[in-house]
């Protein structure tokens, strides 16, 4: 019996690692597409190394589910990525590398925008139509709600800097404000005013910079030390009336605005008082529905009225264009996403053994403390995810052959297991 369960091991382990080696979808861009509102037809998109585009990612690596009504927002994080579906109130979590679905929250999740996660929790800007905004504050790894952190206006982008976190606390240009967050309290510790319609909040790592369209459009450098405005730049006009969008990619800002975009540097020494390229008029309100700009390219998506399927244009800084992709309904932001799977990440790996093997209660760990796990099936999928604390139980679990991923302080290993 022992041999045979050391064939049959290593057999699936190769095959395991041949199945997380050539993962779909971790080596290009995700295009979230949010559909059409009232309409559960969100997707995501994806363009390999070789410019070949993919769609109804979701749809495939979930057996034809749809997952949702307005796609809001996408952020990663480690093996995960949390798709924030506005209008179906819930935030499903899938596996970066294959998109399929792993968990769902919806416990105080209503309206949802963007998400972050800061000291292990999950922070979420939520902002029902005609109701009070506030900030939903869930478990990273069981996703269990915490509390809600009111806001005094309806919230939209959020992120983590410096250990803190962030919440632009003006819905569609309609606010002034940014609140500071300390994940250790779980309270609101500052207010930063930067000025009126604030549209935008991006970060390089270290300092925050906010876009405002009140009269003349301005840039407001941040310190996320002191939570301070340390400079602003104010352009001589206005970019545009409608359409702002403002991104970030290494020392170059972007603003988007009606069929314009403006590029910035910074430093903030100057501010473009004309587009630096245009993109082609249409519909007149969505030729820039999307506006990313990702290791010197710069994505533009045209939503088409949400009458038919996006046109992503791919741009150099100054404008010339390198590709054209026709995604889903609604595309909005594009986002990087390149990872290492367990197949091949044994290069920082934990020197950690489980036991017993085979299981059939409990499993565990030797030679982790406070480690995070996740238990994967033979096709990739999440089970199971958590902080190591004494014992894994398995009862539960179909029998059969897992592989579970152990990382502790930035490391990584992988273990085959059975569960009798």
């Amino acid at each position: 019996m022992k041999h045979f369960y050391t064939k049959v091991i290593a057999f699936t382990l190769s095959v395991f690692g041949l199945v997380l080696g050539f993962a779909q979808y971790s080596n290009g861009y995700i295009v979230a597409n949010e559909g059409n509102f009232g309409t559960p037809n969100a997707e995501i998109s994806y363009i390999d190394a070789n410019n070949v585009v993919t769609n109804n990612v979701y749809a495939t690596a979930n057996g034809g589910a749809q997952l949702g009504d307005v796609l809001q927002n996408i952020y990663f994080q480690d093996e995960k990525a949390f798709l924030v579906v506005n209008n179906s109130n819930k935030i499903t979590v899938v596996d970066r590398s294959s998109f399929v679905k792993s968990a769902e929250i919806t416990n105080h999740i209503f309206q949802p925008r963007y998400t972050t996660i800061a000291n292990g929790k999950i922070y979420t800007t939520n902002s029902p139509y005609g109701g009070s905004g506030y900030v939903s504050v869930h478990d990273a790894s069981t996703y269990a709600f915490i509390k809600e952190i009111p806001l005094s206006q309806l919230g939209e982008k959020v992120l983590t800097v410096n250990n803190k976190v962030y919440v632009m606390k003006s819905y569609f240009g309609a606010g002034d404000s940014i609140e500071v967050i300390d994940p250790a309290t779980d309270s609101i510790v500052k207010t930063i005013t930067i000025g009126d319609t604030l549209q935008g909040m991006v970060t390089n790592g270290t300092d925050l910079f906010a876009f405002c369209s009140s009269g003349v459009s301005s840039v407001h450098k941040i310190d996320t030390t002191t939570d301070t405005v340390v400079k602003s730049l104010v352009g001589t006009n206005s970019t545009a009336s409608y359409g702002y969008k403002f991104v970030l990619d290494g020392n170059q800002l972007y603003i988007g605005a009606g069929t314009g975009v403006y590029a910035l540097n910074t430093d903030l020494n100057s501010f473009p008082n004309s587009p630096t390229f245009s993109v082609t008029a249409s519909q007149g309100w969505d030729e820039l529905y999307a506006l990313s700009a990702i290791d010197g390219k710069v994505f533009q998506g045209n939503a088409n009225g949400f009458i038919s399927n996006s046109t992503l244009n791919v741009y150099t800084p100054t404008g010339t264009l390198l590709n054209t992709f026709t995604t889903t309904i609604g595309a909005n932001a594009v986002y990087k996403n390149v990872y290492t799977t367990m197949a091949t990440a044994q290069n920082n790996f934990v020197k950690v053994t489980v036991y017993p093997n085979p299981v059939s209660e409990t499993l565990y760990i030797k030679g982790a403390k406070n480690a995070h796990y996740t238990l994967f099936d033979l096709s990739g999928r999440s089970l199971k995810s958590g902080v190591y604390s004494n014992g894994i139980t398995v009862s539960g679990m179909a029998k059969g052959m897992y592989i579970i991923r152990i990382t502790e302080n930035g490391k990584n290993t992988t273990e085959k297991f059975i569960i009798k």
